[in-house]
């Protein structure tokens, strides 16, 4: 039987599995994706998601066993991530990642999204960064540089954005693209570490979702019907229309 000494990792999910057990979709250091046979309630304990995990296994094929798992100390203990922002970021790499694909840059961004977003509830500005890195880092992200179709460099005031074609240029651009300013293209393209002007936001977002959408293959996300609604609310409690 393989054993696991253990590695950091981030619980995505569970569901009931026979009596009492659990299965866990991990999201690990070293290992990508990862389900685990959580036997007995004992077993799996209070393993949450939005908090790091020291976690060992063992066993072949899809569906190790858990042997052990322990909290590591973080700030998300006791500022966590709103609930709603942690159930996209988890849905998002449950269907974008295949397991035991090992995604050692995503799992050095996920960590850093959640502890940014546990520090200031209103930067929904880091889900944009982090969709555009998840992106990069599976090979689905357009080339923002250069027209797709004649291929000049795109520093012109009005660039398009065709999800799933890639950009163009104005002359080139397809009957359904999008215009997207010069500034968000320039934002994107950098390392996204500081926020892009607020103006932005709703374009970021709208651009995004095209991207994700298209490599989502039309299959929607529930976690993102549920952000929208509640964020129609919270416009609409604090008389804003403020893009997110």
């Amino acid at each position: 039987m393989e054993r696991n000494h253990g590695e950091r990792v981030w619980v995505l999910h569970h569901h009931p599995f026979g009596d009492g057990s659990l299965i866990l979709e991990l999201f690990t250091e070293h290992h990508g994706r990862l389900g685990v046979l959580a036997r007995g309630k004992r077993r799996s304990g209070r393993l949450e998601a939005g908090r790091p995990y020291w976690v060992r296994w063992a066993g072949h094929g899809e569906l190790p066993v858990l042997q052990g798992a322990e909290e590591l100390p973080s700030p998300l203990t006791h500022c966590p991530v709103p609930a709603l922002l942690l159930f996209y970021l988890n849905e998002l790499l449950l269907r974008l990642t295949e397991r035991a694909d090992p995604q050692a840059e995503i799992f050095v961004e996920y960590s850093r999204t959640l502890h940014a977003l546990a520090q200031g509830t209103e930067e929904y500005w880091l889900l944009r960064r982090f969709e555009r890195r998840l992106l990069e880092a599976l090979g689905w992200a357009a080339d923002l540089a250069y027209c797709a179709h004649c291929g000049i460099p795109l520093t012109d005031a009005e660039s398009y954005a065709s999800a799933g074609a890639g950009m163009f240029c104005s002359l080139h651009r397809p009957a359904l693209a999008q215009p997207l300013p010069l500034a968000a293209l320039t934002w994107l393209a950098s390392d996204m570490q500081s926020a892009p002007e607020r103006a932005l936001w709703g374009e970021l977002r709208a651009y995004l979702a095209g991207e994700l959408d298209q490599t989502l293959a039309g299959r929607p996300l529930e976690s993102r019907r549920l952000l929208a609604a509640y964020l129609q609310r919270r416009r609409g409690s604090n008389g804003g229309t403020g893009a997110r």
